[in-house]
């Protein structure tokens, strides 16, 4: 932990001494305290008071801080390096169901960085280098959701939408937008981490970020995110994907100066396949993001919930998650 007088450490406990009794830190400032990779420098930090208390304006230099009332129970509250934060599924659920801030959302509504948020909470943990395990599961973030308490809480149905993507094996949060991008443009949720062999006699091992699968595994069409934290890596990465594509794979490399071009070349390329196998895949537009991605929620739930209900150990949920969205005609 820095101990810099300006890194966000710092100021969380300098924060941490003029904060109301039974107010903690929330949102992206307690998930990047719990250990995810979520959090960025523009952020407001979230404060987070019980209802019953007032609070007047806190300002701390260079650390921009927003307050809100909501319930906060034993359960929802702990501590890290000795500030008070939400629970790690508190946090979860607050970035679940808040409107995410402007960061490339192309649609109101769009899940994209409730997604991003989610999985990068799920990831931690997952490494065996860290001994501590994962934080929580997508099972146990699903059945906080669905809890009584919530029913009335803005934004319960858009967490609830969010948990149907719940993919701990999301490496960045980068990867788990691409992949609320393809499902916004109307595309199945693609294969996370798929791994092929690749090299001489296919003995090294190589995973594919995002994976559409083709003719029993004879054709791929894999997409990853290539961000800065992986400049200083460059020529294995070179390597590394041109022994992908010498595997037959239809590969592409998004960043962020080429996202709204190879992207796209992607999407169509995935979309012809698809319809070549008979699937029907529709065209939408950015703005309808929002929609689909939801739509593509409430498969994913009757989807989930039949194969539970086929599972000889499958037990009846007490509550069914919040939902708003139709049940597609059988």
């Amino acid at each position: 932990m820095s101990t810099r007088p300006d890194s966000l450490h710092t100021l969380l406990h300098a924060l941490t001494l003029v904060l109301p009794s039974g107010a903690v830190v929330g949102g992206s400032a307690a998930a990047l305290l719990h250990g995810a990779d979520y959090r960025r420098d523009t952020d407001p930090v979230p404060v987070i008071v019980p209802r019953d208390i007032e609070v007047h304006p806190i300002r701390i230099r260079n650390l921009p801080v927003k307050v809100t009332h909501a319930e906060l129970l034993t359960e929802d509250v702990t501590r890290m390096f000795g500030i008070p934060v939400t629970a790690p599924l508190r946090t979860a659920f607050d970035l679940t169901r808040s409107t995410a801030p402007a960061r490339r959302t192309p649609s109101s509504g769009d899940l994209r960085e409730n997604v991003a948020a989610l999985n990068a909470l799920l990831s931690v943990g997952r490494d065996q280098a860290q001994a501590h395990g994962p934080l929580f599961t997508p099972e146990q973030f699903r059945s906080y959701v669905a809890r009584e308490r919530f029913y009335r809480w803005r934004g319960v149905r858009r967490a609830a939408a969010v948990a149907e993507f719940a993919h701990p094996e999301a490496e960045s949060p980068e990867e788990s937008r691409l992949l609320m991008d393809l499902v916004g443009a109307g595309l199945p949720v693609p294969e996370l981490q798929y791994e092929i062999g690749i090299g001489t006699g296919g003995r090294r091992r190589a995973r594919l970020d995002l994976c559409y699968v083709f003719d029993q595994g004879e054709t791929l069409v894999a997409i990853e995110y290539d961000g800065e934290v992986h400049k200083d890596r460059r020529h294995e990465d070179v390597e590394r994907w041109q022994l992908i594509r010498d595997q037959g794979v239809r590969f592409y490399v998004v960043t962020s100066k080429t996202r709204d071009t190879v992207l796209p070349s992607a999407m169509a390329d995935v979309k012809a396949r698809l319809r070549r196998q008979g699937v029907v895949v529709g065209d939408y537009h950015p703005r309808q993001a929002a929609r689909v991605q939801r739509e593509t929620a409430e498969r994913l739930r009757l989807a989930r919930e039949a194969a539970e209900r086929d599972s000889p150990s499958h037990h009846p949920p007490q509550r069914r998650l919040p939902y708003t969205y139709q049940t597609p005609p059988r």
